[in-house]
């Protein structure tokens, strides 16, 4: 496989620092932001902390359109030059600063930004938008974390378009990331040469032989001998089975949870912890120096800070509004889910909260990462409110939590002695609606751990069922 580098000539953008502030913020866990907040406090004489006031933050609920009408104050002319040169679709709507979110978040933290970098140079705009909904669902080890039939019925194309650009990502750094299984991540990794012929072979046909150390079998079948094997084994172990693992990860402590569940009667409430964060104000000591006879250095150097802490502390504000905004509109969508369990949640991504609250979709996923909210049942993690479905009769949606339930039920009350086959299970549930691929039902038994039809078979005859 090769590796393809691809260079553009862009104009320099220089982002209005309200931007810049709410751009690095966002994406921080509570425990990094406070750290973040600590460290500017210490640079910036302007700063001071102060001690909340928790009756007068509970009785302040921040206006509907706060987030849009600060983002109005920023200078929007950063834009002019990507929209004439054709990056964003020229139009008048509200969210042209929130689309500048996205091209200027930083990169090598979160494996979706270092992915969608790389996507951005590869992809044109509508394959762009498939990459951009396959990077977002992988799982922190980098695998492909959602059924390819699910992502085509969301974006209205072809499995096979979905499928087309996956292998695209398969091939970006770190190679072997988007992958549906451990066998597609380490061939992602090894080069289509004559000499790597039987690592392939190894890989795509012997893994699991391997595993349970087979190893005569596999010599014998592969027409090897040990020390062949031995080195094939060694070059298996240098293959990144793993790769999204070098990237941050969510490890939750409840230093890091933002948000508090309330609920009440029958309705939730959404609260931001202030709790633990720090509250700043402007220094009173400078704010004097700046109205007293100083020489000019020092009272342009105080002009500076003054309005770097202004915008910094805008920037807090911005990012708690958008945090609680978008929690609430969660929790609002996704209440029998909270009140029933999982298979009560709806069919939810992020494009369409994006849509919803006229944000970007890569926006409400960098908002949602690493934060979490605490409620009676324990801590939520923001991301657990999506999930995508597959459309089925009349453009209803399944979620694929009630996929997973449907066919385990199917399994359970099979015959035993002829346990059905992923593809009669597709079958049954295409009779309910629900148009799925035999490789997605194979894919959702694994994440169950239900045996195929013929293990399930042996099972049932140890147990004499």
């Amino acid at each position: 496989m090769s590796t393809k580098l691809h260079l553009k000539n862009a104009p320099n953008i220089v982002l209005n620092p309200v931007i810049h502030s709410f751009l690095e913020f966002l994406p921080l866990n509570r425990t990094e932001f406070v750290d973040r907040i600590n460290n500017e406090v210490e640079s910036n004489p302007m700063l001071d902390i102060q001690q909340p006031n928790s009756q007068s933050q509970q009785n302040e609920e921040p206006e509907i359109n706060d987030i849009q009408k600060k983002l109005e104050r920023a200078d929007s002319s950063f834009m002019q030059s990507y929209e004439e040169n054709g990056f964003f679709k020229p139009d008048s709507d509200k969210i042209d600063k929130n689309r500048a979110i996205e091209l200027f978040t930083a990169q090598a933290v979160h494996l979706s930004d270092h992915l969608m970098a790389q996507a951005m140079t590869e992809f044109n705009e509508k394959e762009l938008d498939i990459a951009q909904h396959i990077i977002y669902n992988l799982n922190y080890d980098g695998y492909m974390n959602v059924a390819i039939e699910s992502i085509a019925s969301s974006l209205e194309t072809t499995p096979q378009e979905i499928e087309r650009i996956r292998n695209i990502i398969r091939a970006f750094d770190p190679p072997g990331v988007a992958s549906s299984s451990l066998k597609e991540c380490l061939l992602a990794q090894v080069d289509e040469k004559p000499e790597n012929k039987n690592l392939i072979i190894l890989i795509e046909q012997y893994l699991e032989d391997l595993a349970r150390s087979r190893y005569s079998d596999i010599m014998k079948n592969m027409e090897i001998d040990k020390e062949e094997l031995s080195s094939l084994v060694k070059r298996i172990k240098r293959l990144n089975p793993r790769p999204g693992a070098g990237f941050e990860k969510e490890e939750v402590e409840y230093a890091q949870v933002d948000l508090l569940l309330i609920k009440d009667g029958d309705e939730y409430q959404v609260r931001f912890i202030e709790d633990g964060m720090p509250q700043l104000t402007l220094s009173s000591y400078y704010d004097e120096m700046l109205n007293q006879n100083v020489d000019r250095k020092t009272k342009s150097y105080l002009k500076e800070r003054y309005r770097n802490a202004n915008l910094f502390i805008e920037g807090i504000e911005l990012r708690k509004s958008m945090i609680v905004k978008i929690a609430e509109y969660l929790v609002k969508i996704q209440k029998d889910f909270l009140d029933f369990g999982e298979k009560w949640k709806k069919p939810l991504t992020m494009r369409e909260v994006a849509r919803e609250l006229n944000y970007n979709e890569s926006t409400i996923s960098r908002a949602v990462n690493n934060k979490y909210m605490a409620s009676e049942n324990g801590l939520i993690s923001l991301k657990s409110f999506f999930t995508y479905g597959l459309k089925g009769e009349f453009g209803f949606k399944h979620s694929v939590e009630t996929i997973r339930d449907k066919i385990k039920k199917l399994i359970q009350e099979e015959p035993k002695d002829s346990p059905l086959s992923d593809q009669e299970i597709a079958a049954k549930l295409g009779q309910l609606g629900i148009k799925i691929s035999r490789r997605t039902i194979r894919n959702y038994r694994d994440e169950m751990n239900l045996p195929n039809s013929s293990k399930r078979k042996e099972e049932y005859k140890i147990k004499g069922d």
